[in-house]
C-alpha cells in the first residue's frame, strides 16, 4: 500500500494542509517544519501524484531578461526609456527575493555568433529557471521562442499577445488601443481619417493588429474603407506628406505609434499645415515626445512600470507552482489627451 498525505503528516506530527504547503513549496510554513515534512516523506516513500519530484528548501533563482533586437536594418528602435521602465518593474518585484537576474541587451537572432547572448541562448541545456523576453525581435515565429517552448522553460513575453501559442505573456491590447484612438478622432468630428506607418512596421505583430482596428472603424464610420487613406512609406514625414497632397481632406491622422506621429508632425510643419487647426494627429504607447516647438502629442498610454512587475510576478508563479502551465494579463489602456488633437475647422 503506498504511503499517503496523511502518513507524512502523522509522522511529522503536521496537519495534512501543513504538508501540502511544504512539499508543493507554498509559502506559510517555515524553513524547519519544511525540513521535517520533507523527511517524513523520504523516510515514507511519500512521492506527489503525476511522480512530481519532492521540492527541497527553495534555492535562489536564476532568471535571465533577454531585449530582442529588431532584425529590419530600417526600423526605428523604441525608446531606450520604454524598456528601462519594464526593467524597473522586473528589479522592483524582484527585488526582495532570492533572484539572479541576468540581461541580455540588443539580442539578434543569427546576426552575431560573438554575442554573449548567442552562446547564452543556444546552449541545449538553457541554464535558467525562466526567461522574460521584450523587444521589437520578440517574434511568435521566432526560433528563440520555439526553443523555450521544445525545452519546456518558464517564458513571460512583454507586450505581445499571442493566444495561441502556450507561452505566457504581460501586455497591452494593440487592438483596444486603436479602437480608443479612431474613437476619439470620431467623437471629435472627424470622419476623414488616415492611417500611417513606415513600410517596415509591417514586420511586426501589433501593425496588424492596429490596421486590423483601424479598416473595421473605418467601415463602420464611412461604409467603405478607402485605402487612400492608407499612408505608407519609408518614412512617417514623407509619407505624411504624400497623403496631404494625395488627399488633402484629411483632417485627421493615426499614426501606428507615437514614433510615426511625432514623423508625421514634422512632415505637416513642412507642409506648412497648423496642428491642430488643419490635422490633428493621435499616436499609441506614449514613449515619444514631439521636439520642442510642436504641440504635445496625443496618445493611448498603457502602464510601463507595471507591465514589468507582473510579467515577473507571473514568471515566478509559473516557476514555483506546477499546476500553472501559461497564462495571458492584458493591461488597461487609456487616453491621454493632449495638444495636437481639436475638432475639424467647418
Amino acid at each position: 500500500m503506498h504511503p499517503t498525505m496523511e502518513d507524512v503528516a502523522r509522522r511529522a506530527g503536521v496537519s495534512k494542509s501543513t504538508v501540502s504547503l511544504a512539499l508543493n513549496n507554498k509559502p506559510g510554513v517555515s524553513p524547519e517544519l519544511r525540513d521535517a515534512v520533507l523527511q517524513a516523506a523520504h523516510e515514507l516513500g511519500y512521492r506527489l501524484p503525476e511522480h512530481r519530484p519532492l521540492r527541497r528548501s527553495p534555492e535562489k533563482r536564476s532568471i535571465t531578461i533577454v531585449h530582442c533586437e529588431g532584425q529590419v536594418p530600417d526600423a526605428t528602435p523604441e525608446p531606450a526609456s520604454l524598456y528601462l521602465e519594464y526593467l524597473d518593474g522586473i528589479q522592483t518585484f524582484f527585488g526582495e527575493r532570492e533572484v539572479n537576474l541576468t540581461f541580455i541587451a540588443s539580442y539578434r537572432e543569427g546576426a552575431d555568433k560573438e554575442h554573449l547572448g548567442f552562446h547564452l541562448l543556444s546552449d541545449e541545456k538553457l541554464p535558467c529557471d525562466g526567461f522574460i523576453l521584450m523587444g521589437l525581435g520578440a517574434r511568435q515565429h521566432s526560433p528563440l521562442i520555439h526553443q523555450l517552448l521544445k525545452e519546456n522553460v518558464p517564458v513571460v513575453v512583454i507586450s505581445r499577445h499571442w493566444p495561441h501559442l502556450p507561452i505566457s505573456s504581460v501586455s497591452q491590447d494593440h487592438h483596444q488601443q486603436a479602437c480608443i484612438a479612431i474613437d476619439h478622432l470620431v467623437q471629435l468630428g472627424h470622419r476623414n481619417i488616415a492611417f500611417l506607418a513606415r513600410d517596415v512596421d509591417r514586420y511586426y505583430d501589433w501593425f496588424e493588429w492596429r490596421l486590423s482596428c483601424y479598416r473595421d472603424a473605418m467601415v463602420h464610420l464611412n461604409g467603405e474603407m478607402d485605402e487612400d487613406l492608407l499612408a505608407l512609406g519609408a518614412d512617417g514625414a514623407e509619407a505624411a506628406k504624400t497623403l496631404m497632397v494625395r488627399r488633402p481632406d484629411v483632417t485627421a491622422i493615426f499614426g501606428v505609434n507615437d514614433g510615426r506621429a511625432v514623423e508625421a508632425m514634422r512632415g505637416l510643419r513642412e507642409l506648412e499645415l497648423d496642428i491642430p487647426k488643419d490635422v490633428s494627429i493621435i499616436g499609441v504607447d506614449d514613449t515619444t515626445k514631439p521636439p520642442e516647438g510642436y504641440p504635445a502629442l496625443t496618445t493611448i498610454a498603457y502602464p510601463h512600470f507595471e507591465l514589468g512587475y507582473l510579467a515577473a510576478e507571473l514568471l515566478l508563479k509559473q516557476i514555483e507552482n506546477d499546476t500553472l502551465l501559461y497564462a495571458n494579463i492584458l493591461v488597461r489602456s487609456n487616453l491621454v489627451e493632449r495638444a495636437s488633437c481639436a475638432r475639424p475647422r467647418s
